[in-house]
């Protein structure tokens, strides 16, 4: 069973980089939308080649999500459905199902406008901003994730990043890997 500290963090998750069009589930049109986010945060126009990547990136997580998490294969993820997927992987966080890797390196890979193999503060808060994230929580958020470092490595991320979906500690630095938590 998922913690309501843990819940919380995922319906964020949900509500602020998933559900793009806010309709309360996550479909494919809103992988579409955080293309299109992403694309004007970067620069790129539809038919430069980072944007055909990204959106090939994005759509592939899309299907990976989708036979993973969409139980009634309607077409749309619940919040339910949301946090059911995450709760089996808190189960088992060593060992991501493809799509979950895939996820987590292309969020650290959009965030590495640089493609240095490190997220610095300009770039994390670039992305985040690019959310509707106001700049001071993004740099908030840095500060706790990055440790007092100037970057955050590959390394540093994937630890982060499992910790924010399944760590109980309110403290730890990989809640904030998505922006300032603000529920």
């Amino acid at each position: 069973m998922v913690s309501e500290f843990r819940k919380k963090k995922l319906l964020y998750l949900f509500k602020i980089f998933f559900d793009a069009d806010g309709s309360g589930t996550i479909t494919k049109k809103d992988f579409e939308l955080t293309i299109e986010r992403i694309a004007k945060a970067k620069g790129w126009s539809p038919g430069d080649n980072m944007y055909k990547l990204a959106e090939k990136t994005m759509l592939e997580i899309w299907e990976g999500m989708q036979l993973k998490a969409d139980l009634n294969k309607d077409g749309e993820i619940s919040s339910d459905e949301w946090i059911k997927l995450w709760e089996n992987f808190a189960k088992d966080p060593s060992s991501p199902v493809d799509w979950q890797a895939y996820y987590c390196k292309a969020i650290f890979s959009i965030q590495d406008a640089s493609n240095d193999g490190a997220i610095d503060r300009d770039e994390f808060v670039s992305v985040h901003s690019s959310f509707g994230l106001p700049k001071e929580d993004a740099n908030v958020a840095f500060d706790k994730v990055s440790n007092g470092k100037a970057s955050i490595s590959w390394e540093d991320f994937q630890k982060l990043w499992q910790e924010f979906f399944t760590s109980e500690d309110p403290n730890a630095p990989g809640n904030y890997i998505f922006g300032n938590l603000s529920f």
